[in-house]
């Protein structure tokens, strides 16, 4: 029999902190760490690596194309707040903490990556810093957010819409010559990384040391 989770109050809500939040933490915790010691190699030698060459051979650069150039508007600053602020409603019902995560993620870690990551690699490509993608974790970020905000019983077929558009978007910006396939894999680690670390840290900080925690008084 598995140990019943640590119960946290919500705004109002109970909520278990069980292995699912710790879970969150470890697989955020491991995306992150994965995508700063990938930051630090790049920095070093920000030529293209054997898997940009490959991915180049596989999809070459076309540089215009009307399909993947509205792809990518789906990174677009309008969309991410929008995205954001919706997967938060969806989710405050059930969870508010949850709904901050949700509502503050994919901001964060759209700004980590443009705006702390990307200055300190200083990888160029086309004249502009690529690593990581802002696109890429951007749509990433919104992904995992809504996968975490929908009810259970639909996360795993809004996992699977979610991961065809990082898809879609990781071939558009390398397909346009926006980026190389390294920019992108570790936008999605840091897009992922950063939602499931807020979510997990948020609940984990939400739960009472002492294991246990009286929901609110009937009215």
């Amino acid at each position: 029999m598995r140990a019943p989770g640590r119960l946290a109050v919500s705004g109002g809500r109970s909520h278990v902190e069980g292995p699912s939040e710790r879970a969150e933490l470890l697989v955020g915790g491991i995306l992150l760490a994965w995508s700063f010691v990938a930051a630090l190699i790049v920095h070093h030698s920000p030529a293209p690596n054997a898997l940009d060459r490959w991915a180049f051979t596989q999809l070459p650069v076309v540089r215009h194309s009307t399909w993947m150039t509205w792809v990518t508007e789906l990174g677009s600053l309008s969309v991410l707040v929008a995205g954001s602020l919706l997967a938060s409603v969806v989710a405050f019902g059930r969870d508010r903490l949850r709904a901050a995560a949700c509502l503050v993620g994919p901001v964060a870690a759209t700004v980590l990556a443009e705006w702390v990551i990307k200055p300190a690699v200083g990888r160029h490509y086309g004249g502009v810093l690529t690593f990581p993608s802002g696109h890429v974790t951007a749509v990433a970020s919104l992904g995992t957010a809504w996968t975490l905000a929908v009810p259970r019983w639909l996360r795993w077929p809004m996992a699977a819409v979610a991961a065809a558009v990082v898809v879609l978007m990781t071939v558009s910006v390398i397909r346009l010559g926006w980026h190389y396939a390294s920019d992108a894999l570790a936008g999605v680690a840091v897009g992922c990384g950063v939602v499931l670390l807020l979510d997990g840290f948020l609940h984990v900080l939400g739960a009472p040391a002492g294991g246990t925690a009286s929901g609110p008084s009937p009215r």
